[in-house]
């Protein structure tokens, strides 16, 4: 949990901003990412999976962001999401979780309409509304929300084979290429084991 806090509380170190068509909006939206220094990485689905308390297939039915300023500077943000559940894989604890019921999920990103801007931790892109995907989850535990395992790992699109990851946030096209061929090697193996 500490890990999670500290992602999204930290300040943020802007590191790459540009300007390119969003969905979220439909006119030019900014960009801004900021780096997380702590981030779980998973090389395998195993540990993934493992790591995840809860495992699900869920649709995002809606969502609210969240920002944390000193001033004019935005040093942290979240988004709070609604998910529907439609198939439960993994539920370690027992939580209350049956097909049809709404649970909370914390993104590690948030969209300012007013800036027109999306902020997303280490390449997170926020979930699409009344898409569904496959969750690896942890509860919180301080709040009722689930969080998202690995910021971006642990959220994997069924309805595309799109991997919701802006990678440009690495020292080097080589390590984002090795980033984005082991993304899409975990995000395969879970669309196979995992189905409706």
């Amino acid at each position: 949990m500490k890990k999670i806090i500290f992602l999204f509380f930290t300040i943020l170190f802007l590191s790459a901003c540009n300007n390119t068509q969003s969905e979220l909006s439909n006119v030019n939206t900014k960009y801004v990412h900021s780096e997380s220094k702590i981030i779980d990485e998973y090389n395998y689905l195993e540990e993934m999976e493992n790591d995840s308390e809860v495992i699900l297939i869920g649709t995002k039915k809606n969502g609210e962001s969240y920002f944390d300023k000193d001033g004019d500077m935005v040093t942290g943000f979240y988004t709070i999401s609604d998910v529907e559940i439609k198939k439960v894989f993994k539920n370690e604890k027992g939580y209350a979780l049956n097909k049809g019921n709404i649970i909370k999920v914390m993104e590690n990103g948030a969209f300012d309409k007013k800036a027109n801007t999306m902020y997303g931790s280490a390449g997170y892109q926020l979930m699409k509304d009344n898409k569904s995907y496959l969750l690896f989850l942890r509860k919180s535990t301080t709040h009722d929300e689930y969080t998202i395992k690995g910021v971006y790992y642990g959220k994997v699109p069924l309805e595309s084979n799109e991997i919701e990851y802006d990678g440009h946030l690495n020292d080097s096209k080589q390590a984002s290429n090795k980033q984005i061929e082991k993304l899409n090697r975990i995000f395969e193996e879970a669309r196979k084991k995992y189905k409706e």
